[in-house]
């Protein structure tokens, strides 16, 4: 009998922790489906559109798994939280130890699986995330009445640009150093309404000074009454409603792109002249993923089980928000050294990870002494 006992305890262990899990990721959800349900009721509330109410549904679920997976890490700090306060509370921790069975089963059962979990995430949640977000922020882009597009592919940087008369598409080889303010070869395609071809700028190089774009060494092609006429200018001002900001906010949101399609996303930034660090983070986030919540719950083991059963639930609840807030900073804090280029970017992804991990193991290896 006793040979079967560790699985049938890991089982046991195993489902409760589970059962723990699924009850924390139902209350951040309802949190977040509130939060982002009222976001978009404040978006929508002027708009004058059929089944607002339907749409405004949509775009909450469009948007919640993303923000989800973006709290992973302390829904699963807050799981262990809760797994361990909840078996010393039974007394279940002293009853499994007289079985037999040491503290490191208990603790490292919850925090394994925890990996394991962490793979489903970034190989088949990811996917749904971003998909969802691509088509939260299509939409939100439609109802805000921008028009506009941006996108970066193979052949380069292409913009859409709808204004009151006309359309411009606008498309460069590449950006240099980051560098959103110049365009290098640029062609611009203005169009009217019905997509007929009105004039064609074809540059050496952009300046862009907010809405202002500056054009050098420009041929210019112009379709008038069915006759084409070609000129050049030396220097060009183009009026554009597309300014920098919106220029970088489309590599800024990583989000949007899934584990899988990252490095090729990668790949392609670097080859039109951006570095695409945003995506570097955001691909070792993934990565870390599965360390990173396997600390939460040796974290979670390590408040939990130090401080033991004197305190009421409330005050657990109270404790595990002020260790998320410094886990998040510790985290922020350590990317932003590393953007600013003091330590390696990799690195400032995953020292958080290791610093818990080593700090928590040390407590723990006391608490096993016990």
């Amino acid at each position: 009998m006793n040979k079967y006992l560790p699985k049938t305890i890991i089982k046991y262990l195993s489902i409760e922790f589970l059962k723990c899990l699924f009850t924390v990721i139902a209350v951040f959800l309802s949190i977040v489906i509130l939060i982002n349900f009222v976001e978009e009721v404040i978006f929508f509330k002027e708009k004058k559109l059929e089944n607002i109410i339907l749409i405004t549904m949509m775009m909450t679920i469009y948007k919640s798994l993303n923000t989800l997976l973006e709290t992973s890490i302390f829904i699963f700090l807050f799981s262990g939280i809760y797994f361990f306060v909840k078996f010393l509370r039974n007394n279940e921790i002293n009853t499994i130890k007289l079985s037999g069975i040491s503290n490191m089963l208990i603790i490292l059962t919850p925090a394994l699986l925890s990996i394991f979990i962490g793979l489903i995430i970034i190989f088949f949640i990811t996917p749904l995330s971003a998909g969802g977000l691509k088509i939260y922020e299509k939409n939100k882009r439609i109802y805000s009445q921008n028009d506009n597009l941006i996108v970066i592919n193979e052949t380069g940087l292409w913009f859409l640009e709808k204004n009151k008369k006309n359309y411009n598409i606008i498309r460069a080889d590449k950006i240099a150093d980051n560098d959103f303010s110049k365009l290098y070869n640029s062609t611009i395609y203005t169009l009217d309404k019905n997509f007929n071809f009105l004039k064609r700028y074809d540059s050496k190089l952009i300046f862009i000074n907010k809405k202002k774009w500056f054009l050098e060494n420009t041929y210019i092609l112009t379709n008038k009454d069915n006759q084409t006429k070609t000129e050049k200018k030396d220097d060009l001002i183009f009026s554009s409603s597309i300014n920098i900001n919106e220029l970088k906010s489309l590599f800024t949101n990583s989000s949007s792109v899934s584990f899988w399609e990252i490095l090729k996303n990668i790949k392609t930034l670097n080859e039109r002249g951006y570095s695409g660090d945003e995506l570097k983070i955001k691909l070792h986030k993934y990565l870390s993923l599965p360390l990173y919540l396997f600390s939460m719950i040796i974290l979670a083991t390590v408040f939990t089980l130090n401080i033991k059963n004197h305190y009421s639930n409330f005050m657990y609840i109270f404790f595990g928000i002020v260790l998320g807030i410094i886990v998040y900073f510790l985290n922020d804090l350590s990317i932003a050294i590393g953007i600013s280029g003091k330590i390696p970017l990799v690195l400032s992804v995953w020292l958080p990870i290791w610093l818990i991990i080593v700090i928590s193991t040390m407590n723990l290896l006391k608490i096993n002494e016990k």
